[in-house]
């Protein structure tokens, strides 16, 4: 089968409008799902793709009555749940900070005001709504400043939590 030189041309002038119909396509699809992404972060409290670090609640603590708060979550085990009891502390009023590992042993730390918020209610609100939740080896100490780094004292070996523990007591 012989083609012509016409029919060929043809042929890729088919392809290229194909190939440019696919194109714009995708551009329309990638404008369409980057304006739903900004109108996502836009609103407060809606989740986004990228979790990125937040800064520290803005100067609205006693920065001479800091706590750190150091406890093991015990009875829950997956990602979800652990983030959970995460939201729920990081929300209260006076919590400056927190944070939860997503491995064993499944450490949790709490920056708070302690003029603003109490021990009990801490704990409390970590174990609030689910039963199977159990918070063990509960520390709390004062610090004279906000760490720049949160890192649960059980989520990190024990030579090293040795050392932090005895720093921040100084």
């Amino acid at each position: 089968m012989r083609f012509s030189r016409r029919s060929h041309v043809s042929l890729s002038g088919e392809r290229l409008r194909v190939m440019l119909a696919f194109l714009s396509a995708l551009s329309l699809a990638n404008s369409v799902s980057a304006q739903a992404q900004a109108n996502d972060s836009a609103k407060p409290g809606k989740p986004s793709m990228i979790q990125t670090s937040e800064p520290a609640k803005p100067a609205s603590y006693n920065a001479n009555s800091l706590h750190r708060l150091d406890f093991r979550v015990v009875g829950k085990s997956c990602a979800v749940c652990l983030m959970g009891i995460q939201k729920k502390v990081k929300v209260m009023p006076g919590v400056v900070k927190a944070a939860v590992m997503l491995k064993r042993p499944y450490g949790a730390v709490i920056i708070y005001d302690s003029t603003k918020q109490s021990k009990e209610s801490l704990i409390n609100k970590a174990k609030a709504e689910d039963k199977e939740v159990k918070v063990e080896q509960v520390t709390d100490f004062p610090i004279q400043k906000l760490p720049t780094i949160l890192i649960p004292l059980y989520g990190i070996p024990k030579t090293a939590s040795a050392d932090v523990g005895s720093d921040s007591h100084k």
